[in-house]
């Protein structure tokens, strides 16, 4: 076990890249950087990209082998099912890894304990906009448009609802992609595209379709 921890964090841990998010966005995962991403059913996922020399003997079957054993380690501890490694591909010197997690409780503990250091946070949910709304409002958080970052009004807010609501808080900002466009998102995390933000060290609220 104690090898296969350390075979899994010398993977994450060393050499992440952080390439350019694009404008447009896309509801496709995004390949090129580590982050967090959403569902259009509200599943959380991590994906998490290394750079390697092609020179060097890397076997994705190998790979494959350590994650799921790594996984399945992990779900032993905590319950069937917590974390599930979706997929795992070598191309060109990269290599993306992506988890599956049964809450936001799996992936702040797989993520923590295997030391994925671009996708650390202190907690993460997905909830609807309409039950958090009145946290939200107490708090005194503004939540701006995606779209133009102006302020959103009540009445506006009230119109969606029924929308997914992120709640993460995080000890450092961390990329979050949604698979469906992005609505509002509190007022210090940074739009990168219609699709992907950069949260604020702290809590940050990120609303989507």
């Amino acid at each position: 076990m104690k090898k296969k921890k350390a075979v899994l964090t010398a993977l994450i841990a060393v050499g992440l890249l952080t390439g350019c998010l694009g404008r447009g966005g896309n509801s496709v995962l995004n390949s090129e950087s580590s982050r967090i991403f959403v569902t259009s059913e509200g599943t959380l996922q991590t994906s998490t990209i290394e750079s390697y020399d092609e020179q060097d003997y890397y076997n994705a079957e190998e790979l494959k082998l350590y994650l799921e054993e790594a996984a399945a380690a992990y779900n032993e501890a905590a319950s069937p099912g917590a974390v599930t490694l979706t997929s795992c591909t070598l191309e060109k010197g990269k290599a993306q890894m992506v988890f599956t997690y049964g809450s936001g409780r799996d992936l702040v503990g797989f993520v923590s304990e295997y030391e994925d250091r671009e996708n650390q946070v202190d907690s993460i949910d997905v909830t609807s906009l309409g039950l958090i709304l009145g946290e939200i409002q107490s708090e005194g958080v503004v939540l701006v448009k995606a779209s133009d970052n102006k302020a959103a009004d009540e009445k506006t807010l009230l119109k969606r609802k029924e929308a997914y609501a992120i709640v993460v808080e995080s000890p450092a900002p961390v990329t979050i992609q949604t698979q469906k466009r992005i609505l509002f998102v509190s007022d210090q995390a940074v739009v990168k595209d219609s699709h992907t933000i950069e949260t604020a060290q702290g809590k940050n609220y990120i609303i989507f379709k």
